[in-house]
C-alpha cells in the first residue's frame, strides 16, 4: 500500500444560523493541521492525515474515521489529538473514551473526572482565613497546574467554590488554598472552615486556569487585595523562577490582618509594596499613579474584592486590554434598565429547541429539559458554564470574557448571559 494509514478529518463548514453546525465551527481545521505536524515531529511514516467534506456524523463532531481499521473517533483537544496518534497509531490500542459505536447519533454523557482528596493540614492564618493542604488520598501525584489556576471543591452543603492554588505550580503531591470565612456568603466557606478538619475527605474538580500569566510578558504588575493574594502567590514563584520583572502591590486592612505575610517576604522580597488602609479604600493604594504609565511590554494582574479590582481596571483603561488580566470574587450589580426578553436557543448536538423565558437562564432551561451542565457561581464570574456559540448574537452578561471575546462572539456564559433581541441562539450541547 502506498500509505500504511489514511486518516480522514471531517472540516465540513455550514453557515453559522445551521441548526446541526458543523465540525468546522466545533475546531476541526485547526486540529486536523496540529495533527499533521504532531505526527510528522513523532516520525510516523507511512501516514496521510486528510482533509475530508461531511461525514454525516455531526452531532458528534469534530470527528474522523482512521483506515484501514475503520475506526471512528470524536475528539475536542490536542490532547485528544496527542493520544489518537501515541495509543492508536503508535501503540494499535483503540482510545475507548474517543470511539464512537457503530450507529451512534448523539453525544453521550460524559462523566466529570473528579479528584477524591484528603485534608493534610489546616492552619488559621488570621481569625477569618485559614490555609488547607490537600493530596491525593491514596498519596499518588496529582494533575499538574500553571500559576493562576484554581480547584472548586464540593461541599458537604451542596455547594461548589473555587479556590486559587497558592503553592508552587512544580509541586506534584499537593494542592494549597487559602479560604476567607465570607460574612455574607451562601454558606460554602463556612462548611469548609468549620468541617474541613485534618483527615476529612473532599470532592475537588483538577485544576482549572482562566486566570494564567503572560511569561513572554517584559514586565509583570500584581494587585492583591486581601484573599486576592492566593493565586498571585503561585505566580510570584514561577515568575522568580524564569527571572522575570516583576512587582507586587499587597493592600490588606493591617500588618496584623495580612495573611500569608511570611510566604509573601519569601517570594516577593523586595519587590513588595504593603498597603494597609484601616477599613478605608481611600488610604490604601494610590492607583491612579501606581497605574499612570504601563511599563514597556507590560502586563497587570489584579485579584481581590471587587472595589478595588474594578478601580484598578478604570486606572488601567489606558493599558491594552488583553495586557490586563483579573480574577472576581463577586458579579457586578446588574443596571436597573436590563430587560430579560424570552428567546429560543437550539442544542445543536442534541437537535433540541429550548424555549428560554424571560426571568429564567439558559442554563436552568437547559437542565430543567434533562440536560446536565456544570456551573459554580452562577453569576458569570467564574466561567464553568462556558459553551460554545455556533451561531446567534448574544447579549453578553458576565464579567469573564473580555470585550474582544464578546465582539468575536465564540462563546457564551450560559448561567447569565441571553440571546439579543429577534435572535436565536445555538449552542454547542
Amino acid at each position: 500500500m502506498h500509505y500504511q494509514t489514511h486518516v480522514f478529518c471531517c472540516i465540513n463548514e455550514r453557515p453559522p444560523d445551521h441548526p446541526r453546525s458543523c465540525c468546522s465551527a466545533r475546531g476541526s481545521l485547526e486540529l486536523q493541521g496540529y495533527m499533521k505536524q504532531r505526527a510528522k515531529a513523532l516520525g510516523i511514516a507511512d501516514i496521510r492525515i486528510n482533509k475530508s467534506g461531511c461525514l454525516e456524523r455531526c452531532e458528534l463532531g469534530p470527528t474522523m474515521v482512521i483506515y484501514p481499521e475503520g475506526v471512528w473517533y470524536h475528539y475536542q483537544t490536542r490532547r485528544d489529538i496527542d493520544e489518537i496518534l501515541e495509543r492508536h497509531i503508535l501503540a494499535g490500542e483503540r482510545v475507548e473514551r474517543l470511539i464512537l459505536e457503530p450507529g451512534q447519533k448523539l453525544p453521550k454523557h460524559r462523566r466529570r473526572q473528579d479528584l477524591e482528596l484528603t485534608v493534610s493540614q489546616v492552619k488559621a492564618l488570621t481569625n477569618d482565613i485559614k490555609m488547607f493542604t490537600l493530596t491525593d488520598a491514596d498519596g499518588a501525584a496529582l494533575p499538574g497546574f500553571q500559576a493562576g489556576a484554581h480547584i472548586d471543591l464540593f461541599t458537604g452543603n451542596g455547594l461548589r467554590r473555587s479556590y486559587s492554588l497558592l503553592n508552587d505550580p512544580e509541586e506534584s503531591l499537593r494542592y494549597v488554598i487559602g479560604v476567607l470565612r465570607e460574612k455574607d456568603g451562601a454558606g460554602g466557606s463556612d462548611w469548609i472552615h468549620d468541617h474541613l478538619i485534618s483527615g476529612a475527605a473532599i470532592r475537588a474538580t483538577p485544576p482549572l486556569n482562566h486566570f494564567a500569566l503572560a511569561e513572554d510578558a517584559a514586565h509583570h504588575t500584581l494587585i492583591a487585595g486581601g484573599i486576592g493574594i492566593t493565586p498571585l502567590l503561585a505566580m510570584g514563584r514561577r515568575l522568580g523562577k524564569i527571572g522575570a520583572r516583576f512587582t507586587l502591590h499587597y493592600c490588606t486592612r493591617s500588618a496584623a490582618e495580612t495573611a500569608f505575610r511570611d510566604a509573601v517576604d519569601t517570594v516577593f522580597g523586595s519587590r513588595v509594596t504593603y498597603h494597609h488602609d484601616g477599613g478605608d479604600p481611600a488610604e490604601g493604594i494610590d492607583l491612579a499613579r501606581t497605574l499612570a504609565e504601563r511599563p514597556e511590554g507590560g502586563h497587570l494582574y489584579l485579584c481581590g474584592p471587587a472595589g478595588l479590582t474594578a478601580s484598578a481596571r478604570r486606572h488601567a483603561a489606558h493599558w491594552p486590554e488583553e495586557t490586563v488580566h483579573y480574577e472576581l470574587f463577586a458579579a457586578a450589580k446588574e443596571p436597573r434598565d436590563r430587560v430579560d426578553r424570552a428567546f429560543q436557543v437550539v442544542l445543536s448536538r442534541q437537535g433540541v429547541t429550548l424555549d428560554v423565558p424571560a426571568g429564567k437562564s439558559i442554563l436552568e432551561v437547559v437542565r430543567e429539559a434533562g440536560y446536565d451542565r456544570d456551573s459554580s457561581c452562577e453569576a458569570g464570574i467564574c466561567s464553568t458554564c462556558e459553551t460554545r456559540l455556533l451561531g446567534g448574537r448574544a447579549d453578553h452578561r458576565d464579567d469573564v470574557l473580555g470585550a474582544a471575546e464578546k465582539a468575536a462572539g465564540e462563546l457564551i456564559m450560559i448561567c447569565v448571559s441571553r440571546a439579543r433581541e429577534g435572535e436565536t441562539l445555538i449552542l454547542d450541547i
